[in-house]
């Protein structure tokens, strides 16, 4: 095997590595997030606190509308029963009742415009919380996945850096630290590829030497535009 076989199976290794732990950072990042399910549950909140408000001067108007039924109907009681006499008093009487014919009206009105709020609230809070239950339970089946694709990834990790310890221990240790150097410097990229004498890294030609003495692969050779180590597949 070439030593620049070495250097590409651990690039690999530690590439596969760089993709699964950002694949944990992200997953991390997601579990428990449910900032579109607060939303929901916030309104939720408000409408019912709305519905629960008007059910309240649904029965403060009921009550008010029988109080002023049953006072009229004594007053008219009297009005009727012959038992009042005096002209003042049955006048004063017929006014006292007509004007808690008024306020009952008014009573009633409002009454009747909070039935048709209430009415029109209680479809919103229905509507709001079937939508609120098929979002819970999709976040749930998401939530579930990402826990079982973090638990994947996390026990994949290992292995890979077990493997990946197995790979290094094969480097003399000036080739491991020019290839740790290198991977600290071009963003993770140690070894390019190298096609139609091309590095794929920086796309710049090499020379005939070079590619040769690359695909040789005995000592590693660096790309004398972005400095990366270039490996040439033997075909």
């Amino acid at each position: 095997m070439r030593k620049i076989d070495l250097f590409r199976q651990l690039q690999e290794a530690d590439s596969r590595i760089d993709s699964t732990r950002a694949e944990i950072e992200r997953l991390q990042s997601q579990l428990g997030g449910r900032s579109a399910l607060a939303a929901q549950e916030a309104e939720l909140a408000q409408l019912r606190a709305e519905l629960h408000t008007l059910e309240g001067q649904q029965k403060d108007l009921e009550l008010q509308a029988e109080d002023r039924r049953t006072k009229i109907a004594a007053d008219e009681g009297k009005l009727y029963s012959g038992r009042v006499t005096n002209p003042k008093e049955l006048q004063s009487l017929s006014d006292e009742v007509a004007q808690d014919r008024r306020q009952l009206g008014t009573v009633e009105d409002q009454l009747l415009a909070i039935l048709e709020r209430s009415e029109e609230l209680s479809s919103r809070v229905a509507q709001a919380d079937s939508a609120h239950k098929k979002e819970k339970s999709a976040w749930d089946t998401e939530q579930a996945s990402m826990r079982s694709k973090l638990d994947e990834a996390q026990g994949g990790l290992s292995s890979m850096e077990a493997k990946r310890t197995q790979a290094a221990s094969q480097f003399p240790p000036a080739d491991l630290v020019t290839y740790e150097t290198l991977r600290r410097q071009k963003g993770g990229t140690a070894v390019a590829n190298v096609h139609q004498r091309t590095c794929q890294a920086c796309r710049v030609g090499l020379t005939p030497s070079q590619e040769q003495r690359a695909r040789i692969g005995a000592e590693p050779v660096l790309c004398h535009s972005c400095g990366r180590i270039l490996f040439v597949a033997l075909s």
